[in-house]
């Protein structure tokens, strides 16, 4: 049976997640994840065999700007997943068709996601899907500096008015999702299990992560970054860091490219195709370059 997810699956949902991934996700993790990280309830599409849950599709809702400047509603694609013990049973291909009715149906304008590649390929075929290309992961080795760095600033210390002014900038021709107060607190001031930091100037702001390569040299990963001007941004954040490997990644051929290039940065690898399925009536999505996409917008970073 095909349904939509009802109160109390959740136990079911984790059950299956570990089946699958082969590792544990706490139902405080799924909470986060799916009541309140994005901008509206998400669609949950469920398969039930022998009373559990052995398919499961969903897609998070965020509010977002359009090319054009319009507002449009755009969905991530995420955890699309049947038990081993009923694959090959055709209940991958429902549940994915069960998931674009149902996001149709919630005015989402675009899906996009980043599946492996039999996934991918599942995708194209009976969702009529388009991979757009590869995400670049970008990287850069900052030096040391005679400069005494700054210290960080843990998000989950900002005062409100901060979040606000953080809220402010908007792009131009291009499509992604709006940075607003509500999104910028859920998605990483109540991450329930890591800890990002921002470094801010003006109106503008880095978002990262902090982890250690080998416990020496310490790795700053940045998964979001606003600023009208990006280059500027950049060149001070690293020089607020100190000595790092700095990585990040985005779209090929975008501004945000352009500056991280100028800035010292690198393509290291080009890691997971990125697809998008249209909703509506709209061209801008099949451009790969249309679109601005950082690791805040996946909820696994």
């Amino acid at each position: 049976m095909i349904r939509s997810y009802i109160a109390g699956d959740e136990s079911g949902i984790n059950t299956l997640f570990e089946s699958v991934f082969q590792k544990k996700r706490s139902l405080t993790e799924w909470q986060w994840k799916f009541e309140t990280l994005s901008s509206n309830f998400p669609i949950i599409i469920v398969a039930v065999e022998d009373n559990q849950i052995v398919g499961h599709a969903a897609c998070l809702l965020f509010d977002a700007v359009n090319v054009d400047g319009m507002p449009i509603i755009i969905g991530e694609r995420v955890d699309i997943m049947v038990h081993p013990n009923y694959q090959g049973l055709g209940i991958y291909s429902q549940i994915v068709k069960e998931l674009i009715k149902e996001s149709a149906k919630q005015n989402a304008a675009f899906l996009y996601g980043f599946p492996a590649e039999k996934a991918k390929n599942i995708f194209i075929t009976i969702g009529q899907a388009t991979d757009l290309g590869n995400i670049n992961r970008y990287v850069s080795l900052n030096l040391p500096s005679l400069r005494k760095n700054k210290q960080h600033q843990l998000m989950k210390t900002l005062p409100e008015f901060d979040l606000v002014n953080m809220s402010n900038i908007d792009f131009d021709s291009t499509i992604y999702v709006k940075r607003s107060k509500a999104f910028l607190k859920n998605r990483f001031i109540k991450h329930p299990s890591i800890d990002y930091y921002v470094y801010q100037s003006d109106l503008s702001y880095v978002i990262y992560r902090i982890d250690r390569l080998k416990s020496i040299i310490p790795i700053y990963s940045i998964v979001d970054i606003l600023a009208v001007d990006e280059v500027a941004l950049l060149i001070n954040f690293k020089k607020a860091i100190g000595f790092s490997v700095v990585s990040t990644w985005g779209i090929p051929n975008t501004p945000l490219e352009r500056a991280l290039m100028k800035t010292g940065f690198s393509v290291q690898s080009s890691p997971m195709p990125f697809v998008v399925k249209t909703l509506k009536n709209h061209d801008y999505g099949q451009t790969f370059n249309n679109w601005r996409i950082l690791q805040g917008d996946v909820d696994s970073f």
